[in-house]
């Protein structure tokens, strides 16, 4: 097998369903508006103003893995030059991760369209592929055109993945894909969009950011009031993947192949960006709409509220987020 390729094993039951007519008006009206919004990377955005890698492409103050070094003996000791290249790599490491995410998403999307019951589900599911098809084409685009730089999966995210693509079951995939990771999506592009000074960067983040706030909804709107007619083993083991994958995702994936590449000291550079996360905003409005997506769906529940607690969380449950995108300006005429 090429090392430019990473194999997973999947089974999932495909259902087919013969009721055509509209089962979920919200999914069917998420499917018009799918269809409505849709974009094409080569024409809609405008790729001509120039990136200066190494420039604040995302303020520092904002921009996770430069944030939470300033300050510290590490960042003190680098040069000028030196914190360029820093910001340049760790943003490159960042939309890399993405890029990877989104290919993840092409192929959950792929399987929640052929196992989901509803044909509602299914129309739109299969708008979600084209989407996250499209996230990966302008995350690749940009790492190559703009950044000159590309970053392989991180191992630390490999659990994430393999933790979703591997279940059988169509709604704990959605849990995992369409809840926690789309509500961890719609936080992180956020915050880039708001910290972005490069206008191409800032282009692709609208663009995509107005995606994953449909494929955020489809998850609430498929799922609600559904694990009522649950088992509470059923619901248990629904709940204790949610947290699962928050546990993975939350404070445990950082760019040690980028502190190697720069001669920086892997182990503390980990404990200062710990120590730090701890204090500083970045990064700690993530869950903000994972959280409460979960209360609404009935997966925060008594049992259950202490591990989050003893993760930080529990704070979001009642602060959900809505998002006001700006208006998009098309490229095209």
């Amino acid at each position: 097998m090429s090392q430019a390729e990473w194999r997973v094993n999947t089974t999932l039951e495909t259902v087919f369903t013969w009721e055509y007519d509209v089962q979920h008006q919200g999914l069917r009206d998420l499917y018009e508006k799918a269809k409505r919004e849709q974009w094409n990377v080569s024409l809609d955005i405008d790729w001509s103003p120039s990136v200066e890698p190494e420039g604040e492409v995302l303020a520092d103050g904002e921009n996770p893995h430069v944030a939470l070094l300033m300050g510290s003996e590490i960042w003190e000791r680098m040069t000028p030059q030196e914190r360029g290249r820093l910001r340049h790599e760790t943003l490159a490491w960042n939309l890399s991760q993405f890029l990877h995410g989104e290919q993840l998403a092409i192929f959950v999307a792929g399987q929640l369209a052929a196992a989901v019951p509803w044909i509602d589900a299914k129309y739109y599911g299969s708008t979600q592929v084209v989407d996250e098809a499209r996230h990966a084409e302008v995350f690749a685009k940009y790492l190559h055109d703009k950044l000159e730089l590309e970053y392989p999966l991180s191992a630390s995210t490999r659990p994430v993945f393999e933790t979703i693509l591997s279940v059988h079951q169509w709604d704990i995939k959605y849990l995992g894909l369409q809840v926690v990771l789309e509500g961890l999506a719609m936080g992180l592009f956020s915050r880039m969009y708001a910290a972005a000074n490069d206008p191409v960067l800032k282009q692709v983040l609208r663009f995509v950011m107005q995606d994953e706030s449909r494929h955020f909804a489809f998850g609430n709107l498929s799922l609600r009031h559904f694990y009522d007619q649950m088992t509470e083993k059923e619901r248990n083991e629904r709940e204790d993947f949610a947290y699962e994958v928050c546990e993975l995702t939350r404070g445990r994936i950082f760019p040690e192949v980028v502190w190697e590449k720069m001669g920086l000291p892997v182990t503390r550079c980990r404990e200062v960006i710990k120590q730090n996360a701890r204090k500083h905003a970045v990064g700690k409005s993530a869950f903000n709409r994972v959280i409460p997506a979960l209360k609404a769906v009935g997966m925060l529940s008594d049992r259950i509220r202490p591990r989050y607690e003893k993760l930080g969380l529990l704070k979001y449950e009642d602060h959900m987020v809505e998002d006001e995108l700006p208006p998009l300006a098309l490229a095209r005429h």
